[in-house]
């Protein structure tokens, strides 16, 4: 994929995000947040593991 498809499709996910952040949809939220989470992912990492998610919530503190 390059680099164009990826910025529209991490965009894409990000603003519904904040659409179901405006619609107080909790559900959808956590569905794009895991999105959001894997396809940022590296290919090669198990996602969702411990340390996944702890490098992966230390980068969101980062922003």
């Amino acid at each position: 994929m390059d680099e164009k498809n990826y910025k529209a499709i991490v965009e894409y996910l990000e603003n519904s995000y904040s659409g179901a952040k405006m619609m107080d949809d909790f559900e959808c939220m956590c569905r794009l947040t895991r999105a959001i989470a894997a396809f940022k992912a590296d290919p090669e990492q198990e996602i969702f593991s411990e340390e996944f998610k702890e490098q992966y919530y230390s980068d969101q503190v980062k922003l």
